[in-house]
C-alpha cells in the first residue's frame, strides 16, 4: 500500500485527482505537523495518512477544496470519523470531528458508524491541546445532521449532548452558544431537551463514575476520562432559562435554586445566578411579594458574585433603595464596591438600562476580576 493506490482503491480517486490529493495531504501535514517536504516525501506521506490525526488533517483540506468528487471527500470523512473507533491507546482522534460531520450531514450521509467515531473520538481528545478547537459554524451543522438522521437513540441522543458540551479541547469557550443552539433545535424533542437541563443543572459531572448507565459499553478507561468532565458554568447558568421556556413552572424553580446549600460545588454559584437570569427574565410576570421575597433571598446567598448581581438585578428594577443594602454586605469588596457605585450615583452617573443589562449579562469570571 502506497499513497497513490489508498487514494484510487479505498477513495476511488480518478487519475487526475490523485496527484493533487497527494500535493494537498503534504501541504496540510507539511503546515500542521514536522513532516519534512521533498525528496521521498510520497513515502514518508503514506506513513503519516495511516494515523488518525494526519489523516484527519488531510481531510479537512480536502472537503473544502473545489474539483473534488463528492464521493472522494464522504468517503474520507467516513474513514476519519470511523478510524475513531479502532484508536489503540495514547493515539490521538483525527481533527475534525465537527468538520468532516457537519459535511456529512449537509449531504444527508451521515450514518451510525460516524457517530461512532464521533462518540469515542470526544471521549479521547488530548485533555491539555491547545490546537482543536472547531468554531461554531462547524459544531452547529454537526449537531443538526447527527441529531436529524435519526441514527441514534433517545438515550444515546443525552449522552451525546452532554459529551459535546464538555469536551473543552473541542468547545473551548463556546459552550453557551452551542448549548442554545441545540436546545433550539426542532429535531429534538421537548421532553429530552428538559431532560439535558435537568441534567445540567443538577450535576457539574453528568459522568460519575458507576452512577451514569451509558446507552453504549464504555470501558473502565473511557469511563476514568468521562467521569473528570466538568460542564463549563456558563451552561449550567443558562440551563435554568432554558428549564422555565421548556415549560418547567418559573416560581417553583427560582424557589428551590434560590435557597442557601440547595447547589453547592463546582458551578453552583452559575446555577444560582441562572436563577437570577430567570427572575429577571419571568420579572413582569411574577407577583410582586414573591419576586421580592426571591430577591432577598438571593442577595442573602452564600457567594458573594450572585450577591453582586443580586444587588444589581434590585437597581434595576427597584432603584437605589434596594442598591443601598449592598452597603452592609459581609463582603469587603461587596460593601467597597456599593459604596463606589453610590458614590457615582450622587455625582450624576446613573447607569442606562443597556448598562445594567450589560452587567447582569456578564460572566461571573468577569464579574470576579473586576
Amino acid at each position: 500500500m502506497d499513497t497513490s493506490t489508498f487514494l484510487k482503491r479505498h477513495l476511488e480517486a480518478t487519475d487526475e485527482e490523485t496527484p493533487r490529493l497527494i500535493e494537498m495531504a503534504a501541504t496540510s501535514l507539511a503546515e500542521g505537523t514536522d513532516f519534512p517536504v521533498g525528496p521521498g516525501s510520497e513515502e514518508r506521506l503514506w506513513r503519516y495518512l495511516q494515523y488518525p490525526y494526519y489523516l484527519g488533517l488531510f481531510a479537512r483540506r480536502v472537503i473544502v477544496a473545489e474539483g473534488i468528487s463528492p464521493h472522494v471527500k464522504e468517503k474520507l470523512c467516513h474513514a476519519v470519523l470511523q478510524i475513531n473507533v479502532h484508536l489503540d491507546e495514547g493515539q490521538e482522534p483525527g481533527p475534525g470531528l465537527f468538520q468532516l460531520s457537519a459535511w456529512l450531514g449537509r449531504e444527508n450521509l451521515l450514518v451510525r458508524d460516524d457517530y461512532y467515531g464521533v462518540r469515542r473520538g470526544l471521549i479521547w481528545l488530548p485533555r491539555l491541546t491547545n490546537s482543536y478547537i472547531e468554531p461554531t459554524e462547524h459544531i452547529f451543522p454537526a449537531c443538526e445532521g447527527i441529531f436529524r438522521a435519526n441514527i441514534i437513540s433517545r438515550e444515546e441522543t443525552i449522552e451525546l449532548i452532554l459529551m459535546i458540551l464538555t469536551a473543552k479541547e473541542a468547545i473551548g469557550p463556546q459552550g453557551r452558544d452551542i448549548f442554545d443552539h441545540v436546545m433550539g433545535l426542532g429535531s429534538i424533542s421537548k421532553n429530552l431537551k428538559k431532560d439535558v437541563c435537568e441534567i445540567v443543572v443538577e450535576n457539574a459531572i453528568p459522568f460519575p463514575r458507576g452512577e451514569f448507565e451509558h446507552p453504549i459499553e464504555t470501558t473502565a478507561e473511557e469511563q476514568d476520562r468521562l467521569s473528570i468532565r466538568f460542564l463549563p458554568g456558563a451552561v449550567r447558568r443558562r440551563a435554568v432559562v432554558w428549564l422555565a421556556r421548556l415549560g418547567q413552572e418559573p416560581r417553583d424553580l427560582l424557589q428551590q435554586l434560590l435557597k442557601p446549600n440547595t447547589v453547592r460545588g463546582y458551578g453552583g454559584e452559575q446555577v444560582a445566578s441562572g436563577a437570577l437570569d430567570l427572575l429577571d427574565e419571568q420579572w413582569f410576570d411574577i407577583e410582586e411579594e414573591v419576586r421580592l421575597g426571591l430577591l432577598r433571598k438571593a442577595a442573602d446567598l452564600p457567594d458573594t458574585a450572585v450577591r453582586k448581581r443580586a444587588y444589581i438585578l434590585g437597581e434595576k428594577y427597584l432603584g437605589v433603595e434596594f442598591l443601598r443594602q449592598s452597603l452592609d454586605d459581609k463582603a469587603k469588596s461587596l460593601r467597597e464596591w456599593a459604596k463606589e457605585r453610590l458614590d457615582r450615583r450622587d455625582r450624576g452617573e446613573i447607569p442606562t438600562d443597556e448598562e445594567l443589562r450589560a452587567e447582569l449579562e456578564m460572566d461571573l469570571e468577569e464579574s470576579e476580576a473586576e
